[in-house]
């Protein structure tokens, strides 16, 4: 595999890492009707996939995946940032009635 992809392979490892760091957090969470959007959970901090993050950095070998705690931070905040606040099938489904 040429750098470039080797690169771009760990880029999408760490942030699929984080994404599921917010998930079981419960700052993203799934659509309750629509099982492949993702939404930002607005009863949850951010901070809350943070302490997970953190206390999962030591015994769940997320050290092989991330160079340190603050570049796992910087990507689960970077996926969090850029999930939708709704889904976008029920705000198009809503705005048809």
């Amino acid at each position: 595999m040429s750098g470039a992809k080797e690169l771009m392979a760990q880029q999408e490892d760490k942030r699929y890492r984080a994404y599921q760091i917010a998930l079981k957090a419960g700052v993203l969470t799934i659509c309750k009707y629509h099982d492949d959007e993702v939404i930002v959970n607005e009863d949850k901090e951010l901070v809350d996939a943070y302490k997970l993050g953190n206390a999962r950095f030591e015994k769940d070998s997320l050290r092989e995946v991330f160079d340190d705690r603050r570049e796992m931070t910087d990507y689960i905040k970077e996926v969090v940032e850029n999930a939708n606040a709704d889904c976008h099938i029920c705000a198009k489904m809503s705005s048809n009635d």
